[in-house]
């Protein structure tokens, strides 16, 4: 009776120990497969980073224009991924903004500087607010030069939102 009870007693422990093993395998298994996928989820994010910053340095010609700015924020904009957004946004807003044509000669510099002022004085019509704050937001540093503090934007009640820059 003896011999049994120890023999059972050592097949438990034997059975016990077993089932603890496997599941410190699994364990281990599920956080090597945790890993696995932070690092294919970080890949990822660098390489969508990466893209941008390509398209980014394409543009990038001692500054961007305003129409560049807008459509590298439409990139920003579409990312679905908050950390590559919050990357790629800080790129952007570092890139200084210049004018798109440039020259030396004074009088084509109060006509830019005209030009830029009739830009700013017009209403500008958009589809969406955000289109209409991306842009005002790509255009700032033009806008602010050209005397203007702030901007506005209404709804027409047609589904348009009209942004107009005050001085």
């Amino acid at each position: 009776m003896t011999l049994i009870t120890l023999a059972i007693a050592i097949l438990l422990v034997l059975a016990i120990n077993h089932h603890n093993n496997s599941g410190n395998d699994t364990s281990a298994s599920s956080s090597t497969s945790a890993s696995v996928v932070a690092k294919a989820s970080s890949a990822s994010e660098q390489a969508a980073f990466e893209s941008f910053k390509s398209t980014y340095s394409s543009y990038n010609d001692n500054g961007l224009t305003v129409t560049q700015k807008q459509k590298l924020q439409n990139i920003i904009n579409n990312e679905s991924n908050d950390a590559v957004q919050d990357r790629e946004q800080k790129l952007l807003d570092q890139a200084q903004t210049k004018q798109s044509a440039t020259s030396s000669s004074q009088s084509a510099s109060s006509s830019s500087h005209n030009s830029a002022d009739s830009t700013f004085a017009s209403t500008h019509t958009f589809s969406s607010v955000a289109d209409a704050q991306n842009w005002a937001q790509a255009s700032k540093d033009q806008w602010l030069q050209a005397g203007y503090s702030t901007y506005t934007i209404t709804s027409d009640g047609q589904g348009n939102y009209n942004l107009q820059f005050v001085r």
